[in-house]
């Protein structure tokens, strides 16, 4: 009877673990290739886009001729995403491409431009 107990708990541990680690985390991460869809629904005359990915994946698109500095935020259920232009040694127009994760807390995604809360076209592709 002890057995079956330990045998028990021990496997609604291992259950709760695994729902855990399954479970999706709030980050942004800069990536350097995207699947072709995505690089076919980049718009280039919007300086700021985000693309989704069949519900799934989020792709915050940003061109400059600026270096950029990417973080992001959270604040209550907002995630906040903050793109600071920095200057760069060159002109050149470049594209930084970042995935968002959204954890089930969040709700909202606001993307601010040198601190300024900034509109964005969304795209959904399949």
């Amino acid at each position: 009877m002890v057995k079956k107990l330990i045998l028990i708990m021990f496997s609604a541990l291992a259950i709760l673990a695994l729902s855990a680690c399954a479970q999706k985390k709030l980050s942004l991460d800069e990536v350097d290739t995207v699947p072709k869809k995505v690089t076919e629904a980049i718009n280039p005359d919007d300086q700021l886009q985000m693309i989704n990915k069949n519900g799934k994946v989020n792709y915050i698109v940003f061109q400059s001729r600026e270096d950029v500095k990417a973080s992001l935020e959270s604040a209550d259920k907002t995630a906040l995403i903050k793109l600071d232009e920095m200057d760069a040694s060159d002109n050149e127009l470049k594209q930084y491409i970042y995935t968002l994760t959204i954890d089930q807390s969040h709700d909202t995604i606001e993307i601010k431009v040198n601190g300024e809360s900034t509109p964005y076209p969304m795209t959904i592709i399949d």
